[in-house]
């Protein structure tokens, strides 16, 4: 996987392929790909999870839907998210805003 350091380089290559991804599919094909990441991303967590949906869907489409890689790459990123939270606190250097989203295992 990545270090918790690398979270932002990987953030932008993981947009990097979702925005290939889409443009080399049907726009059928990349709403079925897209809704199958959902549910995948959906049913990983049984505890709040500080990130987007929409980065959490963009991660199981770049990890090809590998439930362990997508669930490592998402908790490093949400790691990194706090870390830089924290920082900011202690630093008095606001941080990105974090947006909260629930992910329930069905």
């Amino acid at each position: 996987m990545f270090p918790v350091s690398k979270a932002p380089q990987y953030l932008a290559e993981t947009r990097a392929a979702v925005a290939r991804l889409e443009e080399s599919t049907t726009p059928e094909q990349y709403a079925a790909l897209r809704a199958r990441a959902e549910r995948l991303v959906g049913g990983l967590f049984t505890v709040e999870i500080l990130l987007e949906d929409e980065i959490q869907a963009e991660i199981a489409l770049r990890e090809k839907f590998e439930p362990a890689r997508v669930k490592q790459a998402i908790l490093n990123v949400a790691t990194w998210r706090l870390i830089e939270s924290l920082a900011g606190k202690w630093s008095g250097t606001p941080a990105a805003p974090v947006v909260r989203a629930r992910a329930v295992m069905a």
